[in-house]
């Protein structure tokens, strides 16, 4: 497979400062990987510039973009869409539309183990505690469960989201992250409920209510909470997504993060942009917390937008060029990663 491949070391996106907010970094894009299919997951290998990379054709890359040249190796892993990824070290965990979990040897990129972990149903997302020592998953039954993330082996079930919208349609459960000491994971579905979970015991400890990211039209639901971060010190959850629109409906649709104090259940900042047609893919805290970073995917306009947690501002908005469907931070946040459609990249944040 011939893989196009474009460097760029001084090309700035054009972004749009709010004035009197604090300085945030430019995006400087130093690497784009050109890759078929839309590119829908990404995990990095901590300290340094590998990434696996996950497909909408069911196929899985591997690039180091440290590399002068970097040169995808792929593989066939799913029937279709790989969902989500995870790295431990020894293994990579993929996850896929046909319900599988998958490990791979990390050295060798071979199969180690398939699970059939949501039976007949499309697995939406995966995550990796901080500290290591449990794997989540969910997916369209509307259950997130645990797994010891180096054998494979279930831990227990969380049962708490709606199988049926309000209007009866089957909903979706699309989201989870854990808490940066690993003792809560949140789930978030279509129709903006996200529980919170205590990983030890499997209690629910919180539900948040957000009805803006849930929306009904054209006989189908749309919108949904797409993706979840808890901030570094633990204390607030962001749910990143869309109030209006989905992959089918996009016209009209309006990008959302909100972020709430979930220990509480307030809603701390409410950040609805106006005038965009796409919807928030994935969003990321700033390692000290800072700011938030949201990754706009399928629509068209996109942008990639940061916001101030403190003054509860929109600080930047870096037009994109391409849709992007997940992105990772590295540990110092002057390297932010993105993959999306037909394109791996890497940008440098720069003052």
């Amino acid at each position: 497979m011939n893989h196009r491949i474009s460097i760029v070391v001084v090309l700035l996106l054009p972004v749009l400062a709010h004035t009197g907010s604090p300085s945030v970094p430019t995006m400087k894009l130093v690497r784009e990987v050109a890759i078929p299919g839309d590119l829908l997951s990404a995990a990095r290998v901590p300290g340094s510039d590998k990434l696996y990379v996950g497909g909408n054709n069911g196929k899985l890359h591997f690039i180091d973009l440290a590399d002068a040249k970097p040169k995808p190796i792929s593989w066939d892993a799913h029937v279709s869409y790989v969902s989500g990824l995870a790295w431990t070290g020894k293994y990579l965990i993929s996850a896929g539309s046909d319900h599988q979990l998958i490990w791979w040897d990390s050295e060798t990129r071979t199969k180690v183990r398939s699970i059939e972990a949501h039976p007949k149903k499309w697995i939406r997302a995966i995550a990796l505690s901080p500290d290591g020592k449990w794997l989540a998953s969910v997916g369209d039954d509307m259950i997130c469960r645990l797994w010891e993330p180096e054998t494979g082996k279930p831990i227990r079930e969380m049962k708490g989201h709606e199988a049926l919208t309000p209007a009866g349609l089957v909903s979706k459960l699309y989201a989870c992250a854990f808490s940066p000491d690993s003792k809560h994971i949140a789930t978030g579905d279509q129709i903006g409920h996200t529980n919170i979970w205590e990983t030890a015991t499997g209690k629910l400890v919180k539900k948040i209510e957000a009805p803006y990211f849930y929306a009904l039209g054209s006989g189908h639901t749309a919108g949904g909470i797409r993706s979840l971060a808890f901030s570094p010190d633990g204390m607030l959850l962001a749910a990143g997504g869309n109030v209006w629109g989905d992959t089918s409906t996009i016209a009209g649709s309006k990008a959302l993060v909100q972020i709430f104090d979930w220990k509480s259940g307030k809603k701390t900042h409410d950040f609805q942009m106006a005038k965009n047609n796409f919807i928030f893919e994935r969003i990321r805290f700033h390692p000290k917390g800072s700011w938030l970073v949201a990754a706009g995917g399928a629509g068209s306009g996109q942008k990639m937008v940061f916001f101030d947690i403190q003054k509860k501002a929109v600080l930047h908005e870096a037009g994109l060029n391409t849709l992007v469907f997940d992105i990772v931070l590295d540990e110092s946040a002057t390297t932010l990663y993105g993959v999306g459609k037909g394109n791996a990249f890497q940008w440098k944040l720069q003052d």
